[in-house]
């Protein structure tokens, strides 16, 4: 019996499979596009989030117009636009906030601020 049950699992896992692969690849994050703007506090400069379709996030920190780094990082789950908190590998710049509410937090070891953004 639960050799004749196994194939009918194994479909089922995937078709299930596929589905999500289905649903990820149609998935386009509402916060797509160029997000431009400042953070400001113990530093000030400008930030650049470049957002893709799936919600993952290009990073880039200007500092008197050049670009002083780039990392990337992504959107967490529950369409709160809320940034994942990932720290940037060359200078421990760590952004904290939502796309939703275009505002957040920043921090660098012991300094820190506000940023706030708009899509473009």
């Amino acid at each position: 019996m639960i050799t004749m049950l196994s194939p009918m699992f194994s479909c089922s896992y995937i078709v299930d499979e596929m589905y999500l692969h289905d649903a990820q690849n149609n998935y386009i994050s509402p916060y797509q596009g160029k997000w431009v703007g400042s953070y400001i506090g113990d530093m000030n400069g400008t930030i650049i989030l470049n957002v893709s379709k799936s919600g993952n996030i290009e990073v880039i920190r200007l500092v008197n117009s050049n670009i002083e780094e780039t990392y990337f990082t992504s959107l967490l789950g529950g369409g709160s636009g809320a940034l994942n908190p990932s720290l940037s590998p060359i200078s421990g710049f760590k952004l904290y906030g939502s796309l939703e509410t275009k505002s957040g937090t920043w921090k660098q070891q012991n300094i820190g601020g506000s940023w706030t953004v708009t899509k473009q």
